[in-house]
């Protein structure tokens, strides 16, 4: 049985011609009411049909990377149950390797353009940083995601990261972002101190 050729590589990397599949996960969901069940549905179904091409950066233990753009096949095992979350690929990557994922910018656009209001520039967008403000209610529990994270940080390199670490892994993981004292006290109690 001959195994199937589930991409090409290409030689060079256009960064502006793609978008981060976060991104696209995140165009799709707010063009559906922010309704995460299609979300998912949707955007692998795009990605099945080739109205969407994905691609994807892989970068080894050693440095070196390959750009592959990838064959709808690829994406049947494939899962994108959220913005920052892209699994099932596993079985083709190799030890100490770093997948990133992309969609083309034109198809993207073409299916979800951008709206008009991600398109108003933000005061990050001027050199001045973004106010931080605290958001009313309930802090979600974030420390689940962080133990997590530090778990397949582990397992990748064979020990915990430090607090700061492991904040900037989960930067964009949660919209509430803990001190790093909070973070230093879930990893002492992960490995037992």
């Amino acid at each position: 049985m001959t195994k199937r050729k589930l991409w090409r590589t290409t030689k060079r990397w256009v960064p502006h011609e793609w978008v981060t599949m976060k991104e696209a996960w995140l165009r799709v969901y707010a063009a559906l009411s922010e309704n995460m069940r299609l979300t998912r549905r949707d955007l692998k179904a795009h990605l099945l049909a080739k109205r969407l091409v994905g691609a994807g950066r892989v970068i080894a233990s050693d440095g070196t990377e390959h750009c592959r753009i990838f064959k709808p096949a690829f994406w049947e095992p494939i899962e994108l149950p959220y913005a920052w979350l892209v699994s099932g690929y596993e079985k083709h990557s190799s030890e100490g390797e770093a997948w990133y994922f992309f969609v083309w910018r034109r198809e993207l656009d073409r299916l979800y353009p951008v709206t008009a209001a991600s398109e108003q520039p933000t005061p990050a967008a001027h050199g001045r940083p973004a106010p931080q403000r605290r958001k009313p209610g309930r802090k979600p529990d974030w420390r689940l995601t962080y133990a997590g994270e530090a778990y397949l940080f582990k397992q990748r390199t064979g020990g915990l990261p430090s607090a700061t670490e492991l904040a900037k892994i989960c930067a964009d993981k949660l919209e509430h972002q803990p001190e790093p004292r909070p973070i230093q006290v879930l990893l002492n109690y992960l490995v037992g101190e």
